[in-house]
């Protein structure tokens, strides 16, 4: 029975640990901190939309993603914002902080 408990603990240990090691997509938003406009760095070519989000929940942009393109927020106010990059098929694929200068 202990080997049993003990072989137990050594998968599910192991599987934690490889869902820890999954690579994540290198995705980037930039400048930060922001006036005129953002950018994203996607090298996995996952991004369909981006996502500008209020700190108080409200989104106040979306995009749709295009590779090398650049994204205004010169209206903005001033603030924290969350940047949210959206896969094709609707998944947050990664939540970033921005601070609108």
């Amino acid at each position: 029975m202990k080997f049993l408990l003990l072989v137990f603990a050594f998968v599910l240990s192991s599987v934690a640990l490889g869902a820890q090691n999954q690579s994540r997509p290198d995705l980037s938003v930039f400048p930060n901190p922001a006036t005129e406009f953002i950018s994203v760095e996607d090298h996995s070519d996952l991004v369909g939309e981006i996502s500008v989000i209020s700190m108080a929940g409200r989104k106040v942009k979306l995009f749709t993603y295009t590779k090398g393109e650049q994204y205004a927020v010169s209206d903005l106010p001033k603030g924290m914002y969350l940047v949210q990059l959206i896969d094709k098929s609707k998944r947050i694929l990664t939540t970033q902080k921005l601070e609108k200068r």
